[in-house]
């Protein structure tokens, strides 16, 4: 054996070992941001319950009870749709552009519902309209942009069919 076949090896043994290393330190970063994430759900519906009750007890609306309920809601939404996202990542180690857009869907639908709300509870005039129409009209045209993501991003995954 001359030296350069025992330094290729050593190199393709070291190369072994730190390629093992970045995959177990990416299996302990996904753990950890998995684990916070499920804090965060778990701190969310606790949160949500709390002023569940504490609006109901303080006689809020139940308008405005309602919409702190599905704001929350859509937020425990985004983050168990994230846990699924990271749990397909380490199964499948492919990111998925799908999940991602279900969540920008989840995040519009839920802004256009805190501007909503923001609009009812105080009227606003001159400047500050204008910006919250033209929120609303950006916000509209996300939702449908994002839906024809999601489709375009299904159909490319089909198999096409032979045409005959």
């Amino acid at each position: 054996m001359d030296a350069r076949n025992l330094g290729g090896r050593a190199v393709s043994r070291s190369t072994d070992a730190i390629a093992e290393g970045l995959v177990s330190f990416e299996l302990v970063l996904y753990a950890a941001v998995g684990l916070l994430l499920g804090i965060a759900g778990i701190l969310i519906l606790g949160g949500t319950v709390s002023g569940l009750t504490r609006g109901i007890r303080n006689g809020d609306g139940a308008v405005e009870v309602a919409i702190f309920v599905l704001d929350r809601v859509l937020l425990a939404l985004i983050v168990g749709e994230l846990l699924y996202t990271l749990r397909f990542v380490v199964r499948t180690h492919e990111i998925a552009v799908e999940p991602f857009l279900y969540i920008g869907i989840i995040a519009v639908v839920r802004r256009i519902l805190i501007v909503t709300a923001q609009f009812e509870r105080s009227p606003q005039t001159g400047r500050a309209l204008t910006n919250t129409l033209l929120e609303f009209g950006l916000l509209g045209l996300l939702v449908p942009a994002l839906a024809i993501a999601v489709f375009l991003v299904r159909r490319s995954r089909q198999p096409e069919t032979p045409h005959i």
